[in-house]
């Protein structure tokens, strides 16, 4: 578990803009929700352009991997940048440590739905999964 936040901006994977997703490179969106207090004030959808692998682009004959790879989450990171965590249901462990370096906590949880997600995590209740690794990853 982790402390109550109480101000910020939280981003959440998603493919449907209402629950969290599994694998963070092949969602479709993520559903950024901007906290003040013990409120959600505002929540923006932003497409997930940020990746060569999200979904309907994935390309199995070009997936880099080494610095190419570390691009694309790059552009991932930069999109999230003023998110202070990152919501998803798995992730590869390259991402999850990328995401560390850059200040963005990630949070790998079963919780399906992401404005639960999001009030469990105001209220420092959410449930955390520390393996969150994919293991192809």
């Amino acid at each position: 578990m982790l402390n109550p936040i109480s101000s910020g901006k939280i981003a959440v994977a998603t493919n449907d803009n209402i629950h969290v997703t599994g694998h963070v490179g092949r969602c479709k969106a993520f559903i950024v929700f901007e906290i003040n207090g013990n409120e959600i004030v505002k929540k923006e959808i932003r497409e997930n352009t940020f990746t060569h692998h999200s979904v309907g682009r994935h390309d199995h004959h070009e997936h880099h991997h080494g610095e190419g790879h570390h691009h694309n989450h790059q552009s991932l990171i930069d999109a999230l940048s003023d998110c202070s965590h990152l919501i998803f249901r798995s992730a590869g462990w390259g991402l999850i440590e990328n995401l560390r370096e850059s200040n963005i906590t990630p949070i790998c949880t079963n919780e399906r739905d992401a404005e639960i997600a999001v009030k469990k995590l105001m209220k420092g209740e959410l449930e955390i999964i520390e393996d969150a690794a994919c293991a192809h990853h």
